[in-house]
């Protein structure tokens, strides 16, 4: 079949955000601003005979300004730094919808204050966006504001770009322009927590399941039946006759070190030993005569061999030590199946205890200063053989939770699950995906019966990720790291060196997957946010500056900011 362009002129979509009228001055270098985003779409020359595809945005926008005690005006019923958000059913500058929101005490730091994740259907439900999205009189020098832009594609997945331009500027007293002064910054604002997220010293767990269907035929451990070689062959480790789930979580592991080392040697902020790991292994349970009361089989990496200093606190003090063969061949995260299997003899998956112990190892830090941060695997659901009950999601739940709330040691939980067709299980691991601080509603989920939407109850899209395919385990890890690093800038300098990198036609392209080889689509169905901040420094000709700010009083500039969208089929996009 020969299709001409007119059948390859797919549905394309475009979100434009007007962020304009940075002027007006009273006294001193007094500035104000005003902005817009709306959501006009160009059909001009499409035809929509191959596909659709729509592009849905929303907004949760901060101010840090004058006090709130100064200039109330400035900001929503929420109070400073809370100044708009869509959707806001509630009108009080938080995003909601319905019940669907991520914060409900507006004193929780701003980062709680995440754009929730939105379906299709929330979108197609809503009426025409409020206007203007920013709305800020006065501005001085010394504010800073912050939009996260969110959007969602229906129907097909799609290549994203973001654009912009200075449509009209005026310039100051000093005849300085304000987009020369301005600072700005573009970045994939991947946990869509309206902050732009460093790499930060941590203390990473690895929590993985280690119970039989991770190994055996006879629960679905066994991926392939050809022979896998752990690591490259020089290292001379262990070849097995099959491939098995924890030979592809190994593989994942050592590529989520490698990414944070790069990251690591890259970034002149991080010391080597600011980083490091710790691990809990979990497999099931043993009876030891006694069917009523079985035993978890938990193992920390302070049990594991070579892990670290084995008077230390069981995080290793070198990652790069996990992957990295000394002289007899050996690193405690290689040949994961001959290190663990005598270790582990129960049957089921002490999952809840995994959660226990994972709080013990941050508890029993020798040096707490290092951010908490834990990553899970699992290929299932809790379950405990012999003559106990299965049902005991309610109890996983309160172990999570406490992961994710302790006051000391809170963590944000990474799930990389499969639910194995069991719609508790699925339910379960995507709410225990979260952030830390944000809590678990435990109590909600139970009397939903574990059915329903998870993310109305505390777990979070963006800290979970779902085994389509055990094959794309150790991709799935990758990703995981990708959180966990710094987040991509797109664009980053004065206002006006971020709005020269955007104004290109169609703008510059938003990668999906950073750091992958390639550009990569946008799925459907979830949202993802591109942050946007800006900020006035505060200068003045007293110090060593060349630039001063009584040059640009009285200044104005209006410009656009937009999200454009083509359909990946039959479309392909080179790395710019």
């Amino acid at each position: 079949m020969t299709e001409t362009n007119d059948t390859l002129g797919l549905s394309r979509r475009k979100i434009l955000g007007s962020i304009g009228a940075i002027g007006v001055a009273s006294v001193g270098a007094g500035l104000g601003t005003s902005a817009y985003f709306s959501d006009r779409e160009s059909f001009e020359g499409n035809t929509l005979t191959a596909g659709e595809l729509q592009l849905y945005g929303s907004w949760q926008q901060l101010y840090y300004g004058a006090d709130q005690s100064v200039r109330p005006q400035d900001y929503g019923a929420a109070g400073r730094p809370w100044v708009n958000a869509y959707p806001d059913d509630t009108d009080n500058g938080i995003q909601s919808l319905g019940d669907l929101t991520y914060v409900d005490d507006p004193s929780d730091d701003p980062a709680d204050g995440r754009n929730i994740p939105l379906s299709c259907g929330d979108f197609e439900s809503l009426g025409d966006a409020p206007r203007p999205a920013i709305s800020l009189a006065d501005v001085k020098p010394g504010d800073e504001g912050e939009v996260t832009f969110g959007f969602t594609l229906c129907d097909n997945p799609g290549y994203v770009w973001m654009n912009g331009t200075v449509t009209e500027q005026t310039p100051g007293a000093g005849e300085g322009q304000l987009a020369d002064y301005l600072r700005g910054k573009i970045w994939r604002d991947e946990d869509c927590d309206n902050v732009y997220d460093d790499l930060e010293p941590s203390d990473l767990v690895l929590m993985v399941d280690f119970s039989g269907s991770m190994l055996y035929s006879q629960y679905g451990g066994v991926v392939s039946s050809d022979e896998i070689t752990v690591g490259d062959n020089e290292y001379g480790e262990t070849t097995y006759p099959t491939t098995t789930k924890i030979d592809l979580v190994e593989q994942g592991l050592i590529e989520f070190i490698d990414l944070l080392q790069t990251e690591i040697d890259g970034d002149s902020d991080i010391d080597a030993d600011d980083f490091r790991v710790g691990a809990v292994f979990f497999d099931g349970y043993s009876n030891d005569g006694n069917s009523s009361n079985p035993g978890a089989n938990v193992v920390t990496s302070a049990d594991v061999p070579d892990w670290g200093d084995p008077d230390g606190d069981g995080f290793t003090s070198d990652i790069t030590d996990l992957v990295t063969l000394d002289s007899d061949g050996e690193a405690p995260l290689r040949n994961l199946r001959d290190k663990l299997d005598d270790l582990f003899d129960g049957t089921g998956t002490a999952l809840e205890e995994g959660f226990g112990e994972l709080i013990d190892l941050f508890d029993e830090r020798v040096d707490g200063s290092r951010k908490p941060q834990s990553i899970t695997f699992t290929d299932g659901e809790p379950y405990f053989g012999g003559s106990l009950t299965n049902d005991r999601f309610e109890e996983l739940l309160v172990a999570a939770n406490a992961a994710r709330t302790d006051p000391d040691y809170a963590t944000s939980i990474f799930i990389v699950g499969d639910d194995t067709g069991d719609s508790r299980a699925e339910f379960t691991q995507r709410v225990m995906a979260g952030p830390a601080g944000l809590p678990i509603d435990v109590s909600g989920a139970t009397a939903a019966t574990f059915s329903g939407d998870p993310f109305t109850y505390g777990g979070d899209p963006a800290f979970f990720f779902n085994i389509d395919d055990p094959a794309s385990i150790p991709d799935l890890f990758a990703q995981v790291a990708l959180e966990i690093l710094p987040e991509e800038v797109i664009a980053c300098g004065t206002l006006a060196d971020v709005l020269a990198v955007l104004e290109s036609d169609p703008g510059r392209i938003v990668d999906a997957v950073p750091r992958a080889d390639g550009i990569d689509c946008f799925e459907p169905g979830r949202t993802y946010c591109v942050g946007f901040s800006w900020s006035f420094p505060i200068r003045s000709n007293d110090h060593e500056a060349t630039m001063d700010n009584n040059d640009v009083q009285g200044a104005s500039v209006e410009f656009d900011l937009g999200l454009y969208t083509e359909q990946c089929r039959h479309n392909f996009v080179a790395e710019s």
